[in-house]
Formats: structure tokens, C-alpha cells, sequence
């Protein structure tokens, strides 16, 4: 019985990763032909990972052998939002274990570990990244890391070096804010290189705070509604309200707005 189990695991991975492989290794297709690839690899994975299927990568939930989340704390995510998440993740081309995707307030964010993957398998590129020692303001609010990217991609040598804005507090390591620059170095490279916009995230960036708790309701900005907030802030203290008005997907759109805007104010 057991050994009849694991050969039908085996062959339901098999078919999952022949859908992902459609998707990943089509990287000259464009247009329909790629939307068709990708709509189909999305609706075979949705019905091949099925709750039998799911039920030992949930196990990964939580884990830095598997993926990360913002409610580890609290349990975690129910299967419907790791199996999204999941889904998104592999058809960019990330494992799913190692660390290399985070899920955060419900959406995947690749991870330092996840776009050093991606750049190690993208065809054709080698790269070298080095951080500088971080720059730390005054009030140990934020911090400042130059990376320095040089990369090769079929022949073509290129090098730039790119200022990070980090966001820290006073227990915020050395290593930590190198291991953040790295972070957003790897994918500002891996969005160049692949002219996709990639988003990075980590739940260290997260600040746990429990809002049902603080009885608080959750009203998310329009973008308008913030350029106007963050232009009538005229101390930290008001640039830190504004921010925590923010959701998590607004604090990373907004993170370079924000730190400029403290640098400002210093």
C-alpha cells in the first residue's frame, strides 16, 4: 500500500513539474502563446495539489528548510493561501524549500535565498555583488548600504552600484542590514537582467503587531492619499504614523519614498 502511495506522489510531482518546466523554460514566448502556458500550468497545479498532495508541504510552513510566513506565531496560513502562494512561487521558477519564498500578509515574496536562485540558473549570467559597511543615522532609524553589482550575461559585462535605503531599529544588526541589502541587490539585478518587475520581501521586515487586539480598523491608503500624507509630514514621528497606516504590500512599494523622506527631515 505505502509503496502504491509513493509512486502516485511520484508521478503527480512528475506532472507538476512538467507543468512549471512549460512555463519556466518558455522564455521566448510572449503575448497570447505565454498567457495560454501560463493559465493552463495554473489550473493543472491548482488540480493536482490536492488537499492528500498539500498536506506534507504544509509541513514545510513555518520552517526555513521550507518557507516562512508572517503567522508562523499564529499558526500560520490555511491551505487555500499556501497553495496560491505555492503556485505563484514555482512558476517563477523558486523552490519551495530552502527558504525561498516568504509568505506575507497572503502574497509571496521571493527571499534573498530565492532571487540568489533564480540569478545562479538564469542562462547565460554570472554575477559579483559586495555591500558596503552600512551608513546608520543618528537615531539608528535607518540605514544606508551601497551595492556594488557587477554581472556578465551572455558576453556583455555591465557594472552599477546601487544606494539601498534600509529601515532599522536599535537591535537591528550589522549582518542583518547587509543580509537586507543583499536582499534587494540580488533583485534589482534579477529585474534587470529579466525585465521583470520583482518584488522582494522577508517577515523579518514585518512589524508584528496584532490589530485585532488594538481594537484598530484596517483602512489601506490610495497611493494619492499617501504622497499626500508623506508631504505634510514635517517631523519623524509624523512620517512614522503615516507609515504604519500602511499595509504590508504598501511599505514595500513605499520603503524608498519613506527613507528619502526621513533623510529629509534629519
Amino acid at each position: 500500500m505505502e509503496n502504491n502511495q509513493n509512486s502516485k506522489f511520484t508521478e503527480i510531482a512528475q506532472r507538476l513539474d512538467s507543468n512549471v518546466l512549460a512555463v519556466i523554460g518558455s522564455d521566448k514566448i510572449q503575448g497570447f502563446e505565454k498567457s495560454y502556458l501560463v493559465a493552463n500550468a495554473i489550473s493543472s497545479l491548482s488540480e493536482l495539489l490536492t488537499p492528500e498532495y498539500m498536506k506534507p508541504i504544509m509541513a514545510l510552513q513555518g520552517n526555513r528548510l521550507g518557507f516562512k510566513t508572517d503567522k508562523d506565531k499564529t499558526g500560520g496560513y490555511p491551505e487555500s493561501t499556501v497553495k496560491n502562494c505555492l503556485i505563484e512561487a514555482v512558476l517563477l521558477g523558486i523552490q519551495p524549500t530552502g527558504n525561498q519564498f516568504n509568505i506575507i500578509a497572503g502574497n509571496m515574496y521571493p527571499t534573498k535565498e530565492g532571487c540568489g536562485y533564480l540569478l545562479n540558473n538564469f542562462k547565460g549570467l554570472s554575477y559579483n555583488l559586495v555591500c558596503s559597511l552600512p551608513r546608520i543615522n543618528a537615531d539608528k532609524t535607518s540605514a544606508a548600504v551601497e551595492v556594488k553589482i557587477s554581472w556578465t550575461i551572455n558576453g556583455d559585462k555591465k557594472e552599477e552600484t546601487i544606494p539601498i535605503p534600509i529601515k532599522m531599529d536599535a537591535y537591528t544588526s550589522v549582518d542583518a542590514l547587509i543580509g537586507k541589502a543583499t536582499r534587494k541587490g540580488r533583485a534589482w539585478l534579477l529585474s534587470r537582467v529579466s525585465g521583470m518587475e520583482i518584488t522582494d520581501g522577508d517577515i523579518q521586515d514585518v512589524d508584528f503587531v496584532d490589530m485585532k487586539k488594538q481594537n484598530l480598523p484596517i483602512i489601506e491608503l490610495s497611493a494619492s492619499e499617501i504622497e499626500t500624507e508623506l508631504k505634510f509630514a514635517n517631523t519623524k514621528d509624523e512620517l512614522n504614523v503615516v507609515w504604519k497606516k500602511l499595509s504590508v504590500d504598501q511599505q514595500v512599494d513605499f520603503e524608498t519614498v519613506f527613507s528619502e523622506k526621513e533623510k529629509e527631515l534629519n
